[in-house]
């Protein structure tokens, strides 16, 4: 029995032991999993913070404002703490040059150009703005230009240096959130629609007027009013300076938006004269009274024009900006890939000695020869007088007839005349697809190759702009500015003139 007895009074505390034990090991499970959350989170947002500045000069008002929104309620300490002023970064001792940008692409594209020159001309670093979405696209995205452009092969060809806002200005997960929602808010609902979180930390930002770009008349287009929001910028606009005496004038009514807005600097050489030495912290530029940025804004820069002085803008800039490597690499593969099965590609490798078939994509080597037709759809309506798209569009049988023109020159330089031709477009028509399969030519499906999923919103836009300028033949239209950009590239990187549809029979 008593042997009996003690077993009995064993049991229950060895159960007892188990119990404490097992409620122990979950209790270390549960803390455990806490802290590496915690750790995680933490993570998450520190790793886009941006590096405290510890430069005692570049502490300005903003950090005061900075300090008050910490003490908020109203927005998540995250959302505020780690917002430094929107020029922490740069260099209290260099000028600065910066501008919204303007309408799609392409004309986002000129603006830089134009930039670009304007801060060669001043002797300012340029701090330029992605490619933002427009009225073309609802994306409400952004991206940089340097995932395109090879900005440091351009540094290195001019001496120019360049900036990018996403660099300059690095803003982590909620910011660009709140930038963006505060984006489709200002589209959807219009002007002085603005959240509480974005209202909570956006920075004021003085512009000078472009062409009447800003005036409360005229307004700001929808890139640059995505590119304020989605970098959390409250926009001033102010008129520019007094224009210089002895400044040329050029007939600056004939490049004016109208009258009413010939003093807002629409010619290159009247704003260099202005700002040539323009004293930026005493203009204030809205930062502040003891700011020591020195940034020249500008409200909008297509709009500037060069007369007198020929194709500057290209000449010195445009044709130096090439394509990054790996957008070159992925358009070449791509034109590769929708060739598979082309009868004259396949007769035109065999020739060649090479073999074609589909575990051979690199059966051409580097580039395989090919026309390209760059079919403007789209709202290429606009651009006619008639607004009528019906009278605007130019017939599928006049690119035909420019295609058999193609062949001819392309055939002269010794490459057969059977190379295929891929067609470029923003159509969305069917009718149009059908037209362009029946003629034997070859359409850049960019959805069948998840061209956005896979190098972002703009690239199928900028892979068609690197077919465009590497055919063998170019045939463009005469309205589209993609056009225009395409057949300069044609002309300074491979001595290549562009081909056009006749207009009318």
């Amino acid at each position: 029995m008593e042997s009996l007895s003690g077993l009995g009074t064993k049991g229950p505390r060895r159960g007892s032991q188990r119990r404490t034990l097992l409620i122990l090991g979950i209790t270390i499970l549960i803390s455990v999993w806490t802290f590496l959350v915690t750790i995680r989170v933490r993570f998450q947002i520190d790793s886009s913070t941006p590096p405290k500045n510890t430069k005692n000069e570049h502490r300005t008002s903003h950090d005061t404002t900075k300090s008050k929104l910490r003490q908020s309620s109203s927005s998540p300490p995250a959302l505020e703490a780690v917002l430094e002023p929107a020029t922490y970064l740069l260099d209290p001792n260099t000028k600065y040059l910066s501008y919204l940008p303007y309408a799609g692409l392409t004309n986002q594209f000129i603006a830089l150009e134009a930039a670009l020159e304007a801060a060669v001309l001043l002797n300012r670093t340029i701090i330029i703005p992605p490619i933002i979405s427009n009225s073309h696209d609802h994306d409400n995205t952004h991206q940089r230009w340097s995932h395109f452009l090879d900005l440091p092969r351009f540094t290195e060809i001019t001496g120019v240096p360049v900036l990018e806002w996403d660099t300059v200005r690095p803003l982590n997960y909620l910011q660009l959130q709140v930038g963006k929602d505060q984006a489709l808010l200002g589209l959807t609902r219009g002007k002085g629609a603005e959240t509480d979180q974005w209202r909570s930390i956006a920075e004021n930002v003085t512009c000078q007027i472009v062409r009447g770009y800003g005036d409360p008349n005229v307004g700001i287009n929808v890139s640059a009013k995505n590119f304020a929001w989605h970098f959390l910028f409250r926009v001033t606009f102010v008129h520019p300076p007094p224009c210089k005496a002895k400044t040329p004038v050029y007939g600056r009514t004939k490049v004016a938006v109208d009258k009413g807005y010939e003093d807002d600097l629409v010619i290159m050489d009247d704003l260099v004269a202005r700002y040539l030495n323009y004293d930026d912290e005493a203009a204030g530029h809205g930062q502040g009274p003891d700011e020591k940025l020195k940034l020249l804004f500008l409200s909008h820069t297509f709009g500037i024009k060069d007369p007198g002085h020929g194709d500057r803008f290209w000449r010195e800039i445009g044709r130096n900006l090439y394509f990054v490597p790996q957008l070159m690499e992925y358009a070449t593969r791509r034109v590769k890939e929708e060739m598979m099965g082309d009868k004259a590609f396949e007769e035109q490798t065999q020739e060649d000695g090479g073999v074609i078939d589909s575990t051979n994509i690199k059966a051409r080597m580097s580039r395989i020869p090919y026309i390209a037709v760059h079919l403007r759809r789209g709202d290429i309506g606009n651009k006619c007088p008639e607004r009528d798209m019906a009278t605007c569009l130019i017939p599928f049988e006049r690119y035909a007839q420019a295609v058999d023109r193609a062949r001819v020159i392309v055939a002269t330089t010794g490459v057969t005349s059977r190379v295929p031709v891929i067609v470029t477009t923003d159509s969305e028509s069917e009718d149009d697809f059908r037209q362009i399969r029946e003629l034997g030519w070859h359409r850049l499906d960019h959805e069948k190759y998840k061209t956005t999923e896979t190098l972002g919103a703009f690239a199928p836009a900028m892979v068609d702009a690197v077919i465009l300028a590497q055919a063998d033949v170019l045939i463009g239209s005469g309205k589209s500015t993609m056009t225009w950009i395409a057949a300069a590239r044609q002309r300074t990187w491979y001595q290549r003139e562009t081909l056009y549809p006749a207009e009318k029979p």
